[in-house]
């Protein structure tokens, strides 16, 4: 079953740019995405947010490690809330 997940993107023109699309958990690969300046952006991270939920960092083949690390910790953040939303 197909289920609405939360792409990040690092690097690009896209650049810290939230995106939500459909993704199947069952096909074996990872959601992509065709970036503003046709390359494509390769999931390098997933943090599942809850039950049936994730949420990817996509990467562009040309983003610095700062934008990568800035995506990385921005994705733990909302982990972060996330979590101490439950409690």
């Amino acid at each position: 079953m197909e289920q609405i997940v939360e792409c990040l993107i690092a690097g690009g023109p896209q650049h810290g740019l939230v995106r939500r699309q459909l993704w199947d958990p069952h096909y074996p690969a990872p959601p992509v995405l065709a970036s503003g300046d046709g390359a494509v952006c390769a999931a390098a991270a997933r943090r599942p947010t809850g039950a049936g939920s994730n949420r990817f960092l996509l990467v562009h083949p040309r983003a610095t490690g700062s934008q990568i690390l800035a995506m990385m910790s921005m994705l733990c953040a909302q982990a972060m809330v996330n979590i101490s939303l439950r409690c």
